[in-house]
């Protein structure tokens, strides 16, 4: 599995956020059409700094999690990433890095 980093400029205009969850042969692509999202972000292991549920799409090519307006409206900081795709009995789980930047003077 790879680590995903993402960066976003505190206040901007926010494009989706895809992430893709591979099988087994880290080439193939987990179809995640049925499934559902939750991702938390978090400066640390101990305190979630965010929780979303919603907004979150699955596909054949991997889930793309979109943002409203003013969600991402945390300290800049570089942010712990974990988004569980879950169906059924089936849980998978991908973390990375979301770095919110801070917009310049």
């Amino acid at each position: 599995m790879t680590t995903s980093t993402v960066e976003y400029v505190a206040g901007s205009e926010l494009p989706p956020m895809v992430v893709q969850f591979l099988a087994n042969d880290n080439t193939s692509v987990i179809d995640l059409t049925s499934f559902t999202f939750v991702l938390k972000l978090a400066l640390d292991t101990t305190t979630t700094a965010l929780t979303k549920t919603t907004g979150m799409t699955g596909s054949t090519t991997g889930v793309t999690v979109n943002w409203a307006a003013g969600e991402l409206a945390l300290p800049a900081g570089m942010y712990l990433f974990e988004l569980r795709a879950s169906y059924g009995n089936l849980d998978y789980v991908r973390q990375g890095t979301l770095v919110i930047r801070p917009d310049l003077a």
